[in-house]
């Protein structure tokens, strides 16, 4: 069996690492020129930590983050709304983590410099009993599997699938790190009207923001740090103390929220795995999560010896039901959130987080006592 990988990302590096363990032969390509560190921080909910260590990385994975224990839903002004434990059943089936995306990726990456291809990409797939590819070098091979692993902008959907687009969700955010004390700090959810902000505690006193705001398309809030610190100046000390401290705009990643349209899985002899198959916002911060479950799923399918057909058709069977709960919850979450733009809606939103707690934690309960979760 000869698989090609298109994308070097988390998916993409844990799909190699499985291959590389089952000796299967493969060509991962990536169309960057070289290792990037785009992204800030990553927060890594217990069935992405179980990815992790069936990769065998988890006691590194632990040594570079930090372990949190609380989810909290507060008012911009930091009144608790609602509190959860991350320590109870199911929730404690693995540690619930956070830490720079950087070094995730950096983990990943031990032994893979000579295993990827860089600055190339896909520039035609003509399927028939394999999958015939041509490259962005001018060279063409053939694959029994073409996995696409290159994210939520992914060409590989765009070249094969028939529904490849994005729905635009109407909402711009901001991520950045900052150093920060993080004694004493759990994960805080600021739920404003028409905005939130999200603080998680990382090691080395770090903190890992996310900003948002209600902002319909062709109407792009701005990207610069005044305009947030303008935009959060009623938000808690802390918050307008973290915008405050971003080094410069370089440090600021800006981007809107987009969800995959297609709820197809693959088509031939072409499968996508991650962000590519199943990308929407973070909400239930299941982008890592989802990803790793696809891979290892993937991978041990294909360890079985079954046919390519085979194996794929039971890849849909097992994941389809799951993926697209995810992605609709996640859509939900951010509509609801968009009910405070209205004083009595966000009273209503206020009352359903009072009395049903944290979303994110109620979705990741659902995910760890799933019939359909791989491990």
């Amino acid at each position: 069996m000869n698989i090609l990988i298109v994308g070097a990302g988390i998916c993409g590096l844990a799909l190699a690492h499985r291959l590389d363990e089952q000796g299967v032969s493969y060509r991962l390509i990536e169309r960057a020129e070289h290792w990037t560190n785009e992204g800030a921080g990553i927060c890594l909910p217990p069935n992405a930590v179980m990815g992790i260590e069936r990769l065998g990385l988890k006691a590194q994975l632990m040594a570079l983050s930090h372990q949190v224990k609380e989810v909290s839903y507060v008012k911009p002004s930091g009144q608790v709304l609602a509190q959860a434990s991350l320590l109870s059943p199911p929730l404690n089936k693995a540690p619930f983590v956070s830490l720079q995306r950087a070094q995730l990726l950096a983990l990943l990456r031990e032994g893979m410099d000579t295993k990827v291809s860089f600055g190339v990409t896909v520039t035609k797939l003509t399927q028939q009993e394999q999958v015939k590819v041509g490259f962005s070098d001018g060279s063409e091979e053939m694959f029994d599997l073409v996995v696409g692993a290159d994210g939520i902008n992914s060409q590989t959907r765009q070249a094969v699938f028939d529904e490849p687009g994005l729905i635009d969700l109407g909402v711009t955010n901001w991520r950045f790190v900052v150093n920060q004390s993080t004694e004493g700090l759990e994960p805080l959810y600021y739920l404003g009207s028409d905005s939130a902000f999200m603080r998680y505690p990382m090691a080395d006193s770090k903190v890992y923001c996310y900003a948002h705001v209600i902002d319909p398309p062709g109407h792009h809030a701005s990207a610069d740090k005044h305009w947030l610190r303008k935009k959060f100046c009623r938000f808690a000390p802390e918050v307008t103390e973290a915008i405050a401290a971003m080094p410069d705009e370089a440090g600021l990643i800006t981007g809107r929220l987009k969800a995959v349209k297609s709820r197809e899985v693959y088509k031939g002899r072409v499968v996508l795995v991650g962000d590519a198959l199943h990308g929407c916002p973070p909400t239930l911060q299941q982008g890592v999560g989802m990803g790793l479950e696809d891979i290892h799923l993937l991978a041990d399918l294909l360890a079985k010896g079954q046919s390519i057909e085979t194996a794929l058709a039971e890849f849909k069977l097992l994941r389809a039901e799951r993926i697209y709960w995810v992605v609709e919850e996640s859509n939900r979450v951010i509509r609801l959130a968009s009910k405070g733009r209205s004083f009595v809606g966000r009273v209503l939103r206020n009352m359903m987080v009072r009395k049903l707690g944290p979303a994110n934690v109620q979705g990741w309960r659902k995910l760890l006592s799933d019939n359909h979760a791989p491990y």
